[in-house]
């Protein structure tokens, strides 16, 4: 199997975009107040809002700075 970020591999990654935007929305948080929050650039939030890859770290500050660190998989990619 060759890794070439086929839709199968970004399906993941645009529900886990999705779901950080529903939270960020959902705390009343501009990408820009998030970004400063976590100590990201804005595109960094942006990427992850958007389904791109970003660095592993700047995901766990993200998900630090949204209260969901301890909980990434019940919070974030839980079925609606």
């Amino acid at each position: 199997m060759t890794n070439n970020g086929s839709s199968f591999e970004n399906a993941p990654l645009a529900t886990l975009g999705h779901r950080l935007e529903q939270r960020r929305l959902a705390r009343d948080l501009t990408q820009a107040t998030l970004a400063r929050e976590a100590g990201v650039s804005k595109s960094t939030i942006e990427r992850l809002e958007n389904g791109a890859s970003v660095q592993l770290a700047n995901l766990v500050r993200v998900l630090r700075a949204l209260e969901l660190l301890d909980q990434p998989e019940t919070e974030v990619m839980q079925h609606e």
